[in-house]
């Protein structure tokens, strides 16, 4: 493993309100938030213009069924209409493509077009590439657990979203 650097050590929160969990949970959320903003800020040569795209593309690509705008934001957690805009993107450059969608009559279905296939094939090999690279002198049984522990984290959140909004106490 590599040595603890100064910006590991940057506190961005005051640890004494939290419980020991909450403080653990705090800083494991304060270091997912870094590392995406390393994921994103890495320049790797791809044929779409953004990350938003590819998770979108991989969305259609890889779905058992064709999936609709709203259910692949309810499945990444963003809003219906960022993904309407990327998807429209994909469909405008002729990587997916809008079809009629038989249990509704107004959200259509995305399809990935054979170009859509084929630049996912090789951003996935890209991906696998990159990931092997970036995956040295990592544990996988680390990992998992890691793994456990974020989607753990993500369903409680998804349930928290869902229970009514609590009022702050004022001081």
């Amino acid at each position: 493993m590599s040595k603890e650097t100064e910006d590991d050590k940057a506190v961005t929160f005051d640890r004494s309100v939290h419980s020991e969990v909450g403080g653990c949970l705090a800083e494991l959320i304060d270091e997912v938030l870094r590392l995406h903003g390393r994921v994103l800020s890495v320049k790797r040569p791809s044929v779409l213009g953004s990350s938003a795209q590819t998770i979108v593309l991989a969305s259609i690509v890889l779905a058992a069924q064709p999936p609709t705008v709203a259910r692949i934001a309810r499945s990444l957690g963003y809003t219906r209409q960022a993904v309407q805009r990327v998807a429209d993107v994909l469909v405008g450059d002729g990587y997916a493509c809008y079809e009629d969608n038989p249990h509704h009559k107004t959200s259509k279905q995305l399809i990935a077009t054979e170009q859509g296939r084929l630049v996912y094939a090789q951003l996935n090999r890209e991906s696998a590439e990159w990931t092997e690279r970036i995956s040295q002198g990592l544990d996988v049984s680390a990992l998992e657990q890691t793994l456990k522990v974020m989607r753990l984290v993500r369903r409680n959140l998804e349930q928290d979203k869902q229970a009514p909004a609590q009022e702050v106490p004022k001081k």
